[in-house]
C-alpha cells in the first residue's frame, strides 16, 4: 500500500517524463473552429459554448475555461475546474471546505477571487484556532453551474483583480440570458440537468431559463446540489480516534440561484439586474477526533452569499469611449460553524460528567461596491490603441461573534452561556481605485505593447466595543496607498512564431485579521519603581501596509491553424509579506512579573510581545509548458507542464509550492460530432523532504510537515454523447487504473500522533486522506 513518505529522487528523465505529460483538456474546436455537421447549429445549443467567454486579462499567461468545458468534465466544484492545469490547486481546510486557490506556492487571500468583478470576502482563519477545528470562515458561495467561465491568470494582474492579485488570481464570470439566445428577435431557451458523482455520492438538480420578449431578455439558472464525504482510496473498517482510515462522515447540501434580467432600452442602452443567493449546509460528525475526553464532536457549519446588483451600459461610439459600464452590487457574506461535544472533563458543570457543550462562531462581511468601466478603440499613425480605464469604490463592514454554552451533564440545563472575546472588532474598510490599461498594436499587429497602472487607497476603522477589548491601546485607524503596474511586449519573429515578455506588480491589503487579531497583556511592575503597568502580549501594528510582488515572465509561443507549442519561464519576487514577529520594547527596564495567586515572582528583562509586521520575503521561479496539436481534423493531442520552487528569506524553501505536474490528453471527436472520446494522464511528482523543512531561531532544522507525497500517475477517461440534439450525456472514469495516491495540498496539514487536534492521525490514519480509488460520474441535460 503506497502512502506519503519522504524518500524519493529528482532526477532530469523524471523531470523530462513529466514535462511530456501535461494538461490542458478544451475541446479541439479551440483549434479548428466550429464543429462542422448538419445538426451542429442544434447541438451547440443545449450548454454555453466554450468561446462565449472573453479573457479579461491582458497578461501572456492565462488559461480560460468555459461553460462547455466544465460541462464535459463533470466539474463539481473548483477542485474538479482545475485538476487538469499543471501547478494550480485548491486550499483543503477539512471540515469548512476549500478556501480559495494556489497559483505558484501562493494561496488563500494572497490569490484574488472576482465574481462579474466583484471580490469575495476575506477569509477568518487563526492559526492558534486552526487545530480547534470550531471554525473557519472560507471564500465560498460560488456555483460552477453558474459560471460563463473561469479563468486562472498566473503572474501579477492587480489591473484585473485588485488586491490578491500576487502571484494570480482567479476570475468568475456568470452566465447571461444572451449565451443562449438567438442574436435577435424574440426566443426562449430551457434546460434541464440532472448528475451523480460516487465518489461523494453527489446527486445534481439544474434548471437553467433563459427568455428574450421584445426588449427584455431574462435569465434564471437553479442549482440543488446533496452529497456526502469524498471518499479515500479503500473502505478500512469503521473506527474512531486518530487512528480511522477513512474520512469523518458529513452531510452537504447546497442551493443556487443566479437571475438576471435586461432591460434594452435602445440600441445603445441597456439595464440590467441581477440577484444570486447561494446557501450552502455541511453536518458534519468528527470521528477521527474522538478519545478518553471527547465521547461526541459534531459540527453544523453555513456559508451563504447574497449578491444584489445594477448594471447599466451605454454603447456611446464617441471621442472618449466606445463604452461605458456603470455598475452597483451589495454582496453579504455569513459563515457560521457550530460544534457539539459531549465532554468527559474535570471542568464539567457541578461535576456531573460527561457534559453538554456547545461552541458557536459566526462571521459577517457586507460589501458595497460601485464601479464605472470604459473602453476605447482607434486608430492613429498606422497602429492600433485598445484603451480601458475606470474607477471604484467600495464599504466593506466585517463583524464577528462568539458564544460558549455549557450544560449540566446531559440535561439541557444551562449553567453558563459565555460570549467571548471576539477575534476582530467590528471594522468598516473603505477603498476606492482609479486604473487605466492600453494595448498598442504596430505594424499589423506583429509587434505589441501593453502598459497598465493602478492606485488604490485604503481606510480602515475600528469600532472596539464591550466584546472586542483593546488593553494594549495599539488598535485604531490604519489607511495607506498603493500603487501597482503592468509592463508587457510581444513581437512576431516569424509568421507563427512570437516572443513575448512582462513586468507587474501586484499586491495584498492586509485583511481585518491581519490588522486587529485579539490583542492580550500581562500586568507587571517595573521592578525598579514599584510603578504597575501593562505588558505586551500581542499587539497591533498600525504601521502594516500591503504585501506587494513583482512578477517578471518571458516566454516563446509556436502557433498555427492546427498546433500550438509554447514556453514561459517566471521569476516572481514577493516582499512586505505579513508575520507574526516577536520583538522587545524597554530592553533596558526589569519588570517583575507574578503568577495569579501573587506567590511566585520573576524578574524579566525588556516587555517581550509578538506583533504583525511586513517581514517576509520569497522568490518563487518556475517554468510551464503548453501545447496542442491537430493531428487529424477528429483527432487532438493536449499536455501542458508546470515545475516551480521558491525560498523564503531565511534560505527556507516555501513549503506550498505543489510538486512539478502535468497532463497529457487526446480527444477524440466523431466526424458526425456528435459525440467524443477523451484520455488524461495525469503525473505529479513527489514533495521532497528538502522542500519541506523549516528552521528555528538556533538553526535547527525541522520538518515543516509530518507526510509528504509520493509520486502518481492517474489516467481519467471522459466521455460526451448528444443522444439526439437536445439530449446530452456526460460520463467520466475516474482514476482508471485504480491508483492509491496522496496530494501535497492535502496530507502537508496533516499531524502525526494527535488525535486532540484536526488532522491528526495515528499508524494507518493517513489513509482517510487519500485520493479516491476508481470512480464515475455521469450528467444528462436535455434542452427545450
Amino acid at each position: 500500500m503506497k502512502r506519503p513518505h519522504p524518500v524519493c529522487t529528482r532526477s532530469l528523465l523524471a523531470l523530462a517524463v513529466a514535462a511530456s505529460l501535461a494538461a490542458s483538456t478544451s475541446p479541439a474546436a479551440a483549434l479548428a473552429g466550429p464543429e462542422p455537421g448538419p445538426a451542429a447549429s442544434a447541438l451547440t445549443t443545449v450548454h454555453v459554448e466554450a468561446d462565449v467567454a472573453k479573457a479579461q486579462s491582458a497578461t501572456n499567461n492565462v488559461k480560460l475555461i468555459g461553460a462547455r468545458q466544465l460541462d464535459d468534465e463533470n466539474a463539481q466544484n473548483f477542485d474538479d475546474a482545475v485538476r487538469y492545469i499543471p501547478g494550480v490547486s485548491v486550499i483543503d481546510i477539512g471540515r469548512f471546505g476549500a478556501n480559495g486557490f494556489t497559483i505558484r506556492g501562493l494561496e488563500s487571500d494572497r490569490v484574488a477571487i472576482t465574481v462579474d468583478g466583484l471580490g469575495l470576502g476575506d477569509s477568518l482563519d487563526p492559526a492558534s484556532y486552526q487545530p480547534y477545528d470550531f471554525f473557519r470562515s472560507t471564500r465560498g458561495g460560488v456555483d460552477i453551474d453558474a459560471l460563463k467561465s473561469v479563468e486562472i491568470i498566473k503572474g501579477a494582474d492587480s489591473i484585473t483583480a485588485g488586491s490578491g492579485s500576487l502571484g494570480g488570481a482567479v476570475v468568475l464570470v456568470t452566465k447571461d440570458a444572451a449565451d443562449y439566445l438567438a442574436d435577435t428577435g424574440n426566443d426562449t431557451f430551457a434546460s434541464v440537468k440532472a448528475g451523480y458523482s460516487s465518489d461523494s455520492e453527489e446527486t445534481l438538480a439544474s434548471a437553467t431559463l433563459a427568455n428574450r420578449s421584445g426588449r427584455v431578455e431574462s435569465l434564471l439558472v437553479l442549482t440543488r446540489r446533496e452529497g456526502h464525504e469524498r471518499a479515500s482510496f479503500d473502505d478500512a473498517p469503521a473506527q474512531t480516534g486518530p487512528g480511522r482510515r477513512t474520512p469523518d462522515p458529513l452531510t452537504r447540501t447546497s442551493d443556487n440561484l443566479l437571475a438576471k434580467v435586461d432591460f434594452v432600452l435602445g440600441d445603445a442602452h441597456r439595464l440590467g439586474l441581477i440577484a444570486e443567493i447561494a446557501d450552502s449546509t455541511v453536518d458534519s460528525e468528527a470521528l477521527s477526533r474522538l478519545d478518553a475526553s471527547y465521547h461526541v464532536r459534531t459540527g453544523h457549519d453555513k456559508s451563504d452569499r447574497d449578491r444584489y446588483g445594477v448594471k447599466y451600459e451605454w454603447k456611446a461610439g464617441n471621442r472618449l469611449f466606445d463604452t461605458v459600464e456603470w455598475r452597483y452590487d451589495q454582496q453579504k457574506q455569513d459563515s457560521s460553524g457550530l460544534t457539539y461535544m459531549l465532554f468527559n472533563s474535570s471542568t464539567c458543570p457541578q461535576s456531573v460528567r460527561p457534559c453538554d457543550r456547545t461552541e458557536d462562531r459566526y462571521y459577517r462581511q457586507q460589501l458595497d461596491a460601485t464601479n464605472i468601466h470604459f473602453d476605447k478603440v482607434f486608430d492613429s499613425g498606422g497602429t492600433r490603441h485598445t484603451l480601458l480605464y475606470g474607477a471604484g469604490y467600495q464599504v466593506r463592514d466585517a463583524d464577528f461573534s462568539s458564544v460558549d454554552t455549557r450544560y449540566v451533564g446531559q440535561t439541557g440545563q444551562v449553567t453558563l452561556v459565555e460570549v467571548d472575546p471576539d477575534f476582530v472588532p467590528k471594522t468598516d474598510v473603505s477603498n476606492w481605485n482609479l486604473y487605466a490599461r492600453e494595448r498598442i498594436a504596430i505594424a499589423g499587429g506583429r509587434f505589441g505593447l501593453s502598459a497598465g497602472l493602478r492606485y488604490d487607497n485604503y481606510d480602515y476603522k475600528p469600532r472596539p466595543d464591550t466584546h472586542y477589548q483593546d488593553p494594549s491601546g495599539t488598535v485604531g485607524d490604519v489607511s495607506f496607498a498603493v500603487p501597482t503596474w503592468q509592463l508587457g511586449a510581444d513581437f512576431k519573429i516569424a509568421p507563427e512564431h512570437t516572443l513575448w515578455a512582462q513586468i507587474g506588480r501586484g499586491f495584498r491589503a492586509p485583511t481585518v485579521e491581519d490588522l486587529y487579531y485579539a490583542t492580550s497583556t500581562t500586568p507587571g511592575i517595573v521592578d525598579a519603581t514599584g510603578q504597575e503597568v501593562d505588558l505586551w502580549d500581542s499587539v497591533a501594528n498600525p504601521d502594516l501596509q500591503a504585501e506587494k510582488s513583482l512578477n517578471t515572465e518571458i516566454g516563446w509561443r509556436w502557433q498555427g491553424d492546427g498546433h500550438l507549442l509554447g514556453v514561459s519561464v517566471y521569476r516572481d519576487r514577493y516582499s512586505n509579506f505579513i508575520e507574526y514577529v516577536t520583538r522587545v520594547r524597554n530592553p533596558g527596564t526589569g519588570y517583575r512579573v507574578c503568577n495569579a495567586a501573587g506567590t511566585t515572582c520573576t524578574v524579566e528583562y525588556g516587555d517581550e510581545y509578538t506583533t504583525p509586521a511586513n517581514a517576509g520575503r520569497v522568490i518563487v521561479t518556475g517554468v510551464e509548458l503548453e501545447g496542442r496539436w491537430l493531428l487529424n481534423r477528429d483527432l487532438s493531442l493536449r499536455f501542458a507542464y508546470s515545475y516551480n520552487e521558491g525560498e523564503k528569506q531565511n534560505g527556507d524553501p516555501l513549503a506550498s509550492i505543489v510538486p512539478a505536474s502535468g497532463v497529457l490528453g487526446l480527444r477524440y471527436d466523431a466526424p458526425s460530432r456528435r459525440w467524443n472520446l477523451t484520455g488524461n494522464l495525469t503525473h505529479s511528482a513527489a514533495k521532497q523532504r528538502g522542500d519541506a523543512v523549516e528552521t528555528a531561531a538556533n538553526g535547527t532544522v525541522t520538518p515543516s510537515s509530518a507526510y509528504l507525497s509520493d509520486r502518481f500517475t492517474v489516467l481519467d477517461i471522459l466521455a460526451s454523447v448528444y443522444l439526439t440534439e437536445k439530449l446530452k450525456f456526460n460520463a467520466g472514469i475516474y482514476n482508471l487504473l485504480d491508483e492509491e495516491y496522496f496530494r501535497w495540498q492535502r496530507v502537508r496539514f496533516v499531524t502525526n500522533g494527535s488525535g486532540g487536534v484536526r488532522g491528526g492521525v495515528r499508524g494507518d490514519g493517513i489513509d482517510r486522506y487519500s485520493e479516491p480509488g476508481r470512480n464515475v460520474r455521469v450528467s444528462l441535460a436535455y434542452a427545450f
